[in-house]
């Protein structure tokens, strides 16, 4: 076969099609704000103290800084070359040493972004003329787009000399905006720049102002014009006062390796829990500054303004903001951001920190987790309620040990990739606000000491005056004095050991709530056995025709299986209905009839008489028919217990009375048994106060002081009220529930 004549040999090189630049341009940019940011980082960069935005909507966007320019050699081998390394390896700014914000050469074709045409101004020193240059360039985007390779596009300029007095800097002329410029946000612009009048400028300057100039001259910082830029003064004034009302102030600082946390509580200079770490940074530097603002009564108590007016502003300018050496990254601190996890947590209700720091210097027991009153983490901040500024020296697009790298700006300018530098960033952080959360814990636990302490001694005092006024009552007699004076002084004893109780018993209510969970495992549990018992009492049906001695086990057998399906069938309903409103009303007094049932038995056996007093039709009220049953419930065993607790043989009774008025319904439990002594009405509801006793043998079980402290929750959770009301002559107790008609 014969050799194939080889027709071309040679190399190639890629080509550009000018559309790269609209791809960079219109799709890099998502915000007409991060466009325009992109370009003030740029003056910044350039050493300009003074930044001017110009914008006539629908018209032109101009900017102009007085930074130290373009001559144009740097025009040529920086601006016009796409993805330039110029600042690569350049971290800090020629003239006041500044941080460098941009490293990727890209950002600068945000223009195209925003409008058609540009037409760009510089003026520099220029050594190669050894005077001062004026460049002006002429670009016209959509004519890029006419050509196939990018490198034969011409873009015409000018070079002319200008004057020694003239002013250096680059001014940028945009015209023929497109309609995303139309969006423009100026408000936006402003608060994305570190050195400008935003709601976080008083803890920004009080930084900058610490941690001075980083080199060169000394910077004269970098302020940004927006028309008539004193717009918010008056507002910064408010913002002033309200920052410096916090609650509680994390102040999170870390270099190198050290990474120093303060907590501060408002009025106190000294820090009110502090931690000092050696961490492995691979961030760079960091410096956070948040306050919290719990939404509760007092946190605006003192201030000159209004506290709604105050909850507002917290509000509207809440979140924690992140800023790139001088400028904020979006979207973090905005509204609909939570980039650290702090809406999502508190929605779940999560318990456990994320934070290294909380595992390592404040970490909780076993017992604080479960419990809902002291997990911290159940108290976390949410985003709408702190306001503060986390600001990064970012270690950008550096390989640090190990090939692991810094923070990396997104290609599209929103915010950090998602490497282990910015987890690294997002856990430092969040450890600041959990630290916030366990103090403001901490600290609520020291006021209730400090309240039951108070509340101690003046027990004590009032103990003391009493004795002393019936010591000197001549009316009294001795024996009675003496009588008096030990039951003051038992009761002075009494309410010392309630109130150092006080934390165990919650506690042991939070244990007991969980018996919830339990009781829905049991009931599913004895549903499934009673289908097997079922089948085994027709069995044991058919042995005893054969054998009649067994006739009344099988009797006996029915009448468990019988309760224990009634047990199971309420059970079930209250577990499924616990939580769903009713939607339409519903009779009250079948829902009474159930509950009598229930311990019917138990009743009939120890000679309780049980009535029902209510009309056929009484609605019950708007609350989920499981809750109606439960508060009846609790209040029928626990009349059960006071009337089997009374000494005779005389027949006790018991009796439901509900009725409705305009606005409420009213359920009403009385009972002849042992009574409630006036002084223990509202000591019956505390909880786990109880005044009976254990029984093995009494199929109500023990009194756990429970019943009553869920009635009274369960109707104040529906806007109702549960209190002990005289009784009528022919009954010791009476218990009464008010419940709300209507949700509203």
């Amino acid at each position: 076969m014969a050799k194939q004549a080889e027709l071309d040999r040679g190399t190639l090189s890629f080509t550009i099609e000018s559309r790269i630049l609209r791809e960079l341009g219109e799709r890099l940019v998502k915000q007409p704000e991060v466009a325009v940011i992109e370009l003030i980082k740029n003056a910044y960069d350039a050493d300009a103290t003074v930044c001017s935005i110009d914008y006539e909507p629908g018209h032109s966007i101009t900017i102009a800084d007085n930074g130290g320019g373009m001559t144009l050699t740097r025009f040529a081998t920086s601006w016009m070359r796409i993805g330039t390394s110029s600042k690569e390896g350049v971290n800090v700014s020629a003239k006041f040493g500044r941080l460098i914000t941009g490293e990727k050469g890209i950002g600068r074709f945000a223009v195209r972004f925003l409008g058609r045409k540009l037409q760009l101004e510089s003026v520099s020193f220029d050594s190669q003329f050894r005077r001062r240059t004026k460049l002006i360039a002429d670009f016209d985007w959509p004519q890029f787009d006419q050509h196939e390779d990018l490198g034969k596009v011409r873009v015409p300029y000018r070079l002319e000399e200008a004057g020694d007095d003239a002013q250096s800097g680059t001014t940028l002329t945009i015209s023929q905006l497109r309609e995303e410029a139309e969006r423009l946000d100026l408000k936006r612009v402003r608060t994305g720049s570190l050195s400008i009048l935003t709601p976080l400028r008083s803890l920004l300057r009080e930084h900058s102002e610490r941690e001075g100039s980083r080199g060169g001259q000394i910077d004269p910082g970098f302020s940004l014009k927006i028309g008539r830029d004193d717009a918010d003064e008056d507002e910064g004034d408010v913002a002033l006062e309200i920052l410096n009302h916090f609650v509680f102030r994390a102040q999170l600082s870390v270099r190198g390796r050290k990474l120093r946390l303060r907590v501060y509580k408002r009025g106190s200079e000294e820090p009110y829990f502090q931690v000092e770490d050696t961490i492995e940074n691979h961030v760079g530097d960091v410096y956070s500054d948040l306050r919290w603002f719990p939404r509760r009564g007092g946190t605006f108590r003192g201030l000159s303004v209004d506290g709604r007016v105050a909850q507002r502003w917290v509000i509207e300018n809440g979140g924690v903001a992140v800023f790139d050496r001088s400028f904020r990254v979006q979207p973090y601190g905005s509204p609909s951001d939570d980039w650290l996890q702090l809406q999502a947590d508190v929605a779940r209700r999560r318990r456990e920190p994320r934070s290294p720091l909380a595992l390592k210097y404040f970490p909780m027991a076993a017992q604080v987790k479960s419990s809902t009153a002291e997990n911290w983490m159940l108290r976390l901040p949410q985003s709408a309620q702190l306001v503060g500024f986390v600001q990064v020296d970012a270690r950008h697009s550096q390989t640090l040990s190990r090939g692991r790298t810094g923070l990396v700006a997104s290609a599209d300018r929103e915010g950090f990739v998602e490497n282990e530098a910015f987890n690294e960033l997002r856990r430092m952080v969040r450890g600041a606000v959990e630290a916030m959360a366990f103090c403001d814990r901490r600290s609520q636990q020291e006021q209730e000491k400090a309240k039951h302490r108070e509340m101690l001694a003046t027990i004590r005092r009032e103990t003391r005056s009493a004795i002393a006024e019936i010591e000197a009552n001549p009316l009294i007699t001795a024996a009675q004095k003496s009588r008096i004076v030990n039951a003051l002084a038992e009761t002075q004893t009494l309410a010392a050991q309630h109130q150092q109780a006080a934390y165990e018993r919650e506690q042991q209510l939070e244990v007991m709530s969980l018996l919830g969970v339990v009781a829905g495992f049991m009931t599913h549990e004895f549903g499934s056995a009673l289908h097997e018992l079922e089948a085994t009492h027709k069995e044991l049906l058919i042995i005893s025709k054969q054998h009649p001695k067994l006739a009344g086990a099988a009797a006996s057998f029915a009448t468990h299986i019988k309760n224990l399906r009634e047990f199971v069938t309420y059970s079930s309903g209250y577990i499924q209905g616990a939580k769903a409103r009713p939607a339409k009303p519903y009779p009250a007094k079948p829902r009474l009839a159930q509950v009598k049932r229930i311990f019917g038995r138990y009743a009939e056996d120890r000679n309780i008489e049980v009535e029902i007093e209510a009309e056929a039709d009484l609605e019950a009220p708007m609350v989920p028919p499981a809750l109606y049953n439960g508060l009846a419930l609790n209040l029928y065993t626990n009349a059960l217990k006071a009337v089997t607790a009374k000494a005779g043989r005389k027949a006790g009774k018991i009796c439901f009375r509900a009725r409705n008025t305009d606005r409420w319904h009213i359920l009403e439990v009385l009972d002849t048994g042992i009574g409630i002594p006036s002084a223990l009405h509202e000591r019956v509801f505390d909880p786990l106060f109880t005044t009976t006793t254990n029984s093995d043998r009494d199929p109500l079980g023990s009194g756990m002081g429970l019943g009553l402290a869920l009635v009274r929750r369960g109707a104040e959770a529906f806007g109702g009220k549960a209190e002990v009301i005289a009784a009528p002559s022919d009954y010791s107790t009476c218990i009464q529930i008010r419940l709300p008609l209507s949700e509203s």
